[in-house]
């Protein structure tokens, strides 16, 4: 299980939690020095404790005016906590990245967050606005709990993530995703579970979704069940580097295209 009370903040990646790789990773003629960005994790008692943090504001002390207004027309409560666990994620991991470039970190109502007419994440900054087109963001949520990842899309390429709650998926729902190539390897030997197939298809779409918009573009090839390899199907010229990793309760991954 992930201890809450231990950590403030968990990262997949960096001193405060866990790493899904820190191996160099080369990708064809491009290398990665540091494998893949930095995935920032927020389980439910996080996300209430960074809005008990704000005060009697609560999550208008998190969210700008314009997502407030988004929170509040959702009429499902699960939904409206799904998103604002992804905000709270998505917020937290600009402002390491902010930090990271050594520049001065925003407060969470200094980034507002939306999604483009593909659905994909976009930000900006009040005091540098110049930074949503330097930096690629990928957001994910289930259940209360939100992963999210930045990455400089000039110097590494754009970035997925997914994050599903760890379960038992039919090996049917899952074959629908597949390529015939993926369906003849199963009975080769060892294979990722259905739900380790899933998250990381999600995770390569994302990072790929310029030129990829179904998980079934995805094709996975791997080594016994934990390395996995993925490529978009008719697309060889994009290289992508996938890792994923079980988080307590949690399957994660997260991938760079390029």
């Amino acid at each position: 299980m992930i201890d809450d009370r231990s950590r403030r903040t968990i990262s997949l990646f960096g001193r405060r939690g866990y790493y899904l790789t820190r191996s160099p990773v080369h990708l064809r003629d491009v290398v990665v020095s540091d494998a893949l960005p930095r995935v920032h994790l927020v389980t439910p008692a996080i996300v209430d404790e960074t809005i008990a943090r704000h005060g009697a504001h609560g999550v208008r002390g998190v969210l700008t005016d314009a997502e407030v207004a988004t929170f509040d027309a959702f009429p499902a409560e699960r939904r409206r906590r799904d998103w604002l666990a992804g905000r709270v994620a998505a917020k937290r991991a600009l402002r390491a990245a902010v930090r990271e470039r050594g520049q001065p970190v925003p407060d969470y109502r200094g980034i507002e967050l939306w999604n483009d007419g593909d659905g994909a994440p976009r930000f900006i900054m009040t005091r540098m606005p110049e930074l949503g087109d330097h930096l690629d963001i990928s957001l994910s949520h289930t259940d209360g709990a939100a992963v999210a990842s930045v990455a400089d899309r000039h110097a590494s390429g754009t970035v997925g993530v997914d994050i599903e709650t760890t379960r038992a998926l039919p090996m049917a729902l899952v074959g629908r995703l597949l390529q015939p190539s993926e369906v003849a390897r199963l009975a080769d030997g060892p294979h990722p579970a259905p739900i380790v197939m899933w998250t990381v298809k999600e995770a390569v779409m994302k990072a790929a979704h310029a030129v990829c918009t179904a998980l079934r573009d995805v094709e996975l090839t791997w080594s016994g069940a934990r390395v996995v390899h993925a490529r978009v199907v008719d697309d060889a010229r994009r290289a992508i580097v996938v890792r994923h990793r079980s988080v307590g309760p949690y399957t994660v991954a997260v991938a760079l295209c390029r």
